[in-house]
């Protein structure tokens, strides 16, 4: 009664827990490998979509520099010629000091304007070029109106800026507005350049190269690069004064926060809730800055992030209802299954069975009816089984007996030999040689031992052979020295020494063997050669069918023993080949495959 409340207690919890560990068994390999994938498919897509994002933005700077730097080659060529060439550095004083307008002159004239006008009138970005000279009469020559005075002319603030010009080797910048007529509503915003010429004590006392560009151009230029509307670009120059700004909303207060490079080297920073790209131009010493809101540059993976975990979250709720499912039909054909064992127990019928096998559960069911049915032979089966394990245990003990009385035996007959002639003898070295091929023979830790190992028990038994036959055996070992680290099956090469031996004696006063290794293609051959009286062709044939059929063969139970071990360990590529010629000999070649390390 007791034992019943107890089990009635019992059975309730270990369905409980049974449902539960059944449930969390099945979320579980469906979990696990949606955490792994989902979490390495978020940060592994976050990852490169961030730095093919930053990696765009350092692209379009280099292409917006490279843009740029064909401006500050326009400046420098322009000062090439007039600063380096002689000629025209002489043509373009005498034009500016020269009040007359003589042949010379005008030829002088279109000569130098035609120089200035081919950059101004097919670059679109320059709005205009002057070139001045110091002279006098405070004249320049400009591409849109040619030689003009600069008290009449419409832009004067540009010499001001020539003024203020300390080193004549940098490209000075400066942002002005030009209006060139009174009743322009909005003046046209440049960017002038001043590069200055050298002075020349003959010639001319200096001047200026003033390259007036349009911003305009780049900034729309900039739109047309970027491939995100929010973003804001910068241009300062080497004092950090705006140069010319395009794109989004522009945050002036955080240029001084931004970090500015040394060099050509692009900076890449994050300021707060944007993302900031700087890239240092090298001639004109500006400062690309790139300003983007971190929203609009990781939107992308933001979004796949969100997609990720949403079809993560989803295939969950899935898995959990499927688990479900499978668990609540599980544990209904638990309870099944509990009630067929205590029918079964109690001896009353089974009320319900099932009337096919349709799953794990129903088998189940079948086979503990079948179990009660048989229960009577099952336990005749055990005790067999239990006896055919003490006899297996008898027999390991036994065999953990034999050799040590072996090498005993062996010790007390190698005394007992000694005493009788006062001295070692041959009986004795015999006996000696033997010990150390039954301790190599038994100890059965390994089954691969090195061919160095191998062929130190050969030469024991080869030893004792020598001893028997008084020297008329020689045995020729043809082994390089890196085959002797490789690997062999423990006694697979003394059995075929032993039959060359044994078959050899019989029809020959001396016998001459010869052990060969190589190594080859990850693959050791080894070939035992005797001159012993060979096999005839009728014999040889039936070794070799046994071999590749892998029966016995009466007489030669060593070499098929040998080869049955040899295709277990290796397979079939390690099958023993035959050769053998009557009246000249046999040769036994065995292959070891070794290992890649």
């Amino acid at each position: 009664m007791n034992n019943d409340y107890k089990r009635h207690i019992r059975i309730p919890s270990l369905k409980r827990k049974f449902f539960a560990r059944n449930l969390f068994s099945m979320l579980l390999p469906c979990l696990i490998p949606l955490l792994l994938l989902g979490s390495m498919s978020i940060f592994i897509s976050d990852r490169y979509i961030r730095l093919d994002a930053e990696r765009k933005h350092e692209t379009m700077l280099n292409q917006y520099n490279e843009l740029i730097q064909i401006i500050a080659a326009e400046v420098d060529s322009l000062s090439l010629s007039f600063d380096k060439d002689a000629k025209i550095s002489m043509r373009l004083s005498s034009l500016l000091s020269t009040d007359t307008q003589s042949y010379e002159n005008l030829e002088a004239l279109f000569y130098l304007k035609n120089i200035i006008d081919v950059p101004a009138n097919s670059k679109p970005y320059i709005h205009s070029i002057y070139i001045y000279s110091e002279n006098d009469q405070g004249r320049f020559l400009s591409s849109r109106e040619g030689l003009v005075k600069l008290d009449t002319f419409y832009d004067q603030a540009w010499f001001g800026g020539y003024r203020a010009l300390t080193d004549s080797n940098e490209i000075a910048t400066e942002v002005r507005d030009i209006r060139q007529y009174a009743f322009e509503k909005q003046p046209t915003r440049v960017v002038s350049l001043y590069k200055r010429l050298s002075p020349r004590n003959a010639v001319r006392e200096g001047g200026v190269i003033v390259v007036n560009m349009l911003p305009d151009y780049f900034e729309k230029t900039y739109e047309g690069l970027s491939e995100l509307p929010q973003s804001s670009f910068l241009i300062t120059d080497a004092r950090d004064q705006l140069i010319m700004q395009s794109g989004g909303t522009i945050h002036e207060e955080l240029l001084p926060a931004i970090p500015l490079p040394a060099d050509e080297r692009i900076v890449q920073a994050d300021e707060g809730s944007f993302h900031v790209t700087v890239k240092k131009t090298p001639r004109l010493n500006w400062n690309l800055i790139s300003i983007v809101p971190r929203s609009a540059m990781y939107k992308l993976p933001v979004t796949l992030i969100v997609a990720t975990c949403t079809l993560a979250f989803a295939s969950l709720l899935l898995c959990a209802a499927l688990a479900w499912l499978l668990t609540r039909q599980n544990y209904r054909q638990l309870g099944s299954i509990i009630q067929i064992l205590e029918s079964a127990d109690s001896a009353a019928p089974v009320q319900h069975m099932p009337r096919g096998v349709r799953d794990i559960y129903e088998f189940i069911m079948m086979n503990i009816v079948e179990t009660f049915v048989e229960q009577k032979y099952l336990q005749v089966q055990l005790s067999e089984r239990l006896y055919k394990m003490q006899a297996f245990e008898f027999k390991a003990l036994q065999s953990q007996i034999n050799p040590h009385f072996l090498y005993n035996t062996l010790n007390s007959i190698y005394w007992k030999t000694f005493q009788l002639t006062k001295s070692d003898n041959v009986g004795c070295q015999m006996i000696a040689l033997l010990s150390d091929i039954l301790q190599y023979a038994l100890d059965s830790s390994v089954k691969s031992v090195s061919l160095k190992e191998e062929i130190a028990h050969i030469r024991s038994y080869v030893d004792i052979q020598r001893l028997r036959y008084k020297d008329r055996i020689e045995v020729i070992w043809d082994i390089p020295e890196a085959a002797y680290g490789c690997g062999v099956l423990k006694l697979s090469i003394q059995p075929l020494i032993e039959n060359s031996i044994q078959y050899g004696m019989e029809s020959r006063p001396f016998l001459r063997l010869k052990v060969k290794a190589r190594v080859a293609g990850g693959m050791l051959k080894v070939t035992v050669i005797d001159d012993g009286p060979g096999i005839g062709s009728e014999r040889l044939e039936k070794l070799r069918s046994a071999l590749q059929e892998e029966t016995e063969l009466t007489g030669h139970v060593g070499l098929t023993n040998t080869n049955k071990r040899l295709l277990l360990q290796y397979g079939a590529d390690a099958r023993i080949r035959l050769v053998s010629k009557p009246g000249y000999g046999t040769a036994v070649t065995l292959q070891f495959p070794q290992s890649a390390d």
